[in-house]
Parts: C-alpha cells; sequence; structure tokens
C-alpha cells in the first residue's frame, strides 16, 4: 500500500501563508536542500494538490528548466477540485480526483506504485489532516516568523500526536521536520 507524504513550507510559528510574505518562498533553499527535496521528489508515484495549487504548477513546470521540472512533469498528477473541468487539465499526467476524499485517497492507495506526495494548498493539506489521512508530515519550517496568516492545522477536529523520524537542519537555516502519525 502507498503512504501519502505531505511536503509543506511554513513559518516557524505554524503559518503557510501570509499577507506579508509566503513561507515557502521567503529563504532561498541552498543547494543541500534542493537535492534532498530532488532525491525524493524523483521518486514519487503521483503528485496530489488542491486547484489552486495545480493551477500553479501548471503553468510554471511545463516551461521550466528546474531540476525539478522533469519529475513535476513526468509524474501523475491528481488534483482534487469540485470545479476544475476535464478541459482545464491540461497538464500531462493529470487527473481530476471529484469524489469523496477519503475514497479517492483510499483508491490511490490501493494502487500499486511509489508512494505519493501532497504538495497542498492548504485546505486540500488541512482537510486530509483533518481526516486522518496523511502517513506521513515533511514540514520544511523556515527561519521566519510570520506572526498572522493562514495556520495549516486550524481544521483538525482533534489532538495528533506524531513521531519524529527525521530532523534535517540546511545551511539555509531551514529544518525539515518529518513526522509520523502515532495511531492505535
Amino acid at each position: 500500500m502507498r503512504n501519502v507524504i505531505l511536503y509543506m513550507s511554513m513559518s516557524l510559528d505554524g503559518f503557510v501563508g501570509s499577507d506579508r510574505e509566503h513561507p515557502g518562498a521567503a529563504i532561498p533553499e541552498g543547494a543541500e536542500l534542493k537535492k534532498w527535496k530532488l532525491d525524493r521528489i524523483s521518486t514519487a508515484g503521483a503528485h496530489l494538490m488542491g486547484r489552486v495549487t495545480y493551477q500553479e504548477m501548471s503553468s510554471f513546470w511545463p516551461q521550466s528548466d528546474d531540476p525539478y521540472a522533469s519529475p513535476m512533469n513526468a509524474i501523475p498528477k491528481v488534483v482534487f477540485s469540485k470545479t476544475l473541468s476535464d478541459d482545464e487539465a491540461g497538464w500531462p499526467e493529470t487527473r481530476v480526483a471529484r469524489g469523496d476524499l477519503a475514497a479517492e485517497i483510499a483508491g490511490i492507495k490501493a494502487e500499486s506504485g511509489a508512494d505519493v506526495i501532497v504538495w497542498g494548498g492548504r485546505r486540500l493539506a488541512g482537510a486530509l489532516a483533518a481526516a486522518d489521512l496523511i502517513d506521513e508530515y515533511r514540514l520544511l519550517v523556515q527561519p521566519l516568523i510570520l506572526g498572522r496568516g493562514e495556520a495549516l492545522f486550524d481544521q483538525l477536529p482533534e489532538t495528533r500526536h506524531l513521531e519524529l523520524v527525521e530532523s534535517t537542519a540546511f545551511p539555509s537555516g531551514i529544518v525539515v521536520q518529518v513526522y509520523r502519525p502515532q495511531r492505535g
């Protein structure tokens, strides 16, 4: 069974977006973190994302010469959206998932292949976390305090206990924290 892995950049105070600054674009990654991410992205079985993230990525990656472009373009993508039409989903290797979130994720996990990566956005990531559908959290904590903004986990119905399985600090000051839910 495939795992669902969430990648999310966030500020030290837990925000994934703000009217001040976006945590994922605030601090340059540096070569070491780029390699860490590329090694993991390249082996993904699929990329999962919400409509807004899909529209942002699909307008960028097909024309990009960034090292991430090749795996982003080649690996299948699943967009969770009730409003995106199949015609609007023109990025190759893309399908639109319109069904029940838990049922769609169960189907994706049951498929053969490598683990799948969730890129967001915040609403999809929050809904997956609230429904306990994330098997691993890979949080890229930026050396940045926003003070206000969009919280990632504001949809959780209860406290979740996690196990830290990896923590890596990069020269950029970004710390990758990898957690797995403690279930049962």
